[in-house]
């Protein structure tokens, strides 16, 4: 077995609150193989990352010959006794199963499934409407946050160059092993970033500005903490940009006539030749051959205002455009729009 170790400091990364992203109990994994199947094919590289103080350490564990798989795993199983957070990408699916199927053949104890798993491919996919990739595999993600590797190599295509310099040793062949599971786990330093997705909604908001200019509410909001994130999305109704600690955009309200319909429809009598709907109570005096039973569809009142798509159940008053129609609206008054209700409703829309 070869360890080999690779120091950076914090300041290296230019990534705002990287201590609290990669906290000391946290430990970075990522593992290379000769193929995807773990029953018979084996690891030899095991990257990990590490943080102590302003010092980040990338450890490569690395199995010269097959048969020195079985001291890397032993390394590593003692490696994460010191952690309590596991941090991988696509690790859920892929490294760990695959690291326990390769203990249990050299009956070593695993206890990487004590600590807690943080899968930074998950919290991609969970997040895509934000990023808006093509595709997220961790070279898509990397260069979204403007990292772009000196490894121009996947691991499929270093297979064969493993196979070939563990029969003979080639130290520049070595070296472009080591440079690509380095690669892949400094890499995932930078996707940390992805972790700042939680402070989208965990975030205590103060509106800074708002303003109606008679088509669109624009907003600016002070979250509490700073984001390294810089989104944009734009919905049906809004846009938003989040940078730093400013929540940013406009929402564009419905200006014009909109429905209320009556759920107790049932009390009402609807009158033909006047289209005119009355509550029973005060049809007593209407002959009653020009008097209807109201149904649910002519049961309204309409009213013309401002609105705001309800998506969320602001209001207990639900305008709709018909009585079939899905999207509900509540009414507003641009210009003086609560902050609580403002904040709430913008971080409704996350």
């Amino acid at each position: 077995m070869l360890v080999k170790d690779y120091s950076f400091k914090l300041s290296d990364f230019h990534i705002h609150h990287l201590d609290a992203l990669l906290p000391e109990d946290a430990l970075l994994m990522d593992i290379e193989t000769t193929g995807f199947q773990a029953a018979y094919q084996n690891i030899y590289l095991i990257g990990l990352g590490f943080r102590k103080g302003e010092t980040i350490t990338l450890r490569l564990l690395y199995a010269p010959t097959l048969e020195a798989e079985e001291s890397i795993l032993k390394e590593y199983q003692s490696t994460l006794k010191e952690f309590q957070r596991l941090i991988t990408f696509n690790g859920d699916m892929f490294d760990l199963p695959f690291i326990e199927k390769r203990c249990q053949k050299y009956k070593i104890e695993s206890i990487q499934n004590t600590l807690v798993s943080t899968d930074l491919f998950k919290i991609a996919k969970k997040y895509k409407k934000y990023l808006n990739l093509e595709h997220y595999k961790q070279k898509d993600l990397e260069h979204y946050f403007g990292l772009f590797r000196e490894d121009k190599f996947n691991g499929g295509q270093l297979i064969d160059i493993y196979k070939k310099q563990a029969i003979e040793p080639n130290d520049s062949e070595t070296e472009l092993l080591f440079l690509h599971n380095m690669e892949d786990v400094k890499g995932m330093v930078t996707l940390l970033q992805l972790l700042d997705f939680s402070l989208l909604k965990n975030n205590e908001y103060k509106v800074k500005t708002q303003f109606f200019d008679g088509e669109e509410i624009y907003f600016e909001l002070e979250a509490s903490s700073y984001s390294n994130l810089n989104i944009k999305y734009i919905g049906s109704f809004y846009y938003l940009q989040w940078k730093g600690n400013t929540l940013s955009g406009n929402l564009r309200p419905y200006m014009g006539k909109l429905k209320y319909f009556y759920k107790d429809y049932k009390n009402y009598v609807y009158i033909p030749d006047e289209d005119l709907l009355l509550p029973k109570a005060l049809a007593s005096t209407i002959e009653k051959s020009r008097i209807q039973k109201a149904t649910k569809e002519q049961c309204f009142v309409e009213k013309d205002s401002v609105f705001l798509i309800d998506h969320a159940n602001f209001s207990e008053q639900h305008f709709k455009e018909d009585f079939k129609a899905k999207e509900t609206y509540m009414e507003i008054h641009p210009n003086e729009l609560k902050e609580r209700f403002l904040t709430e409703y913008i971080t409704s829309l996350l």
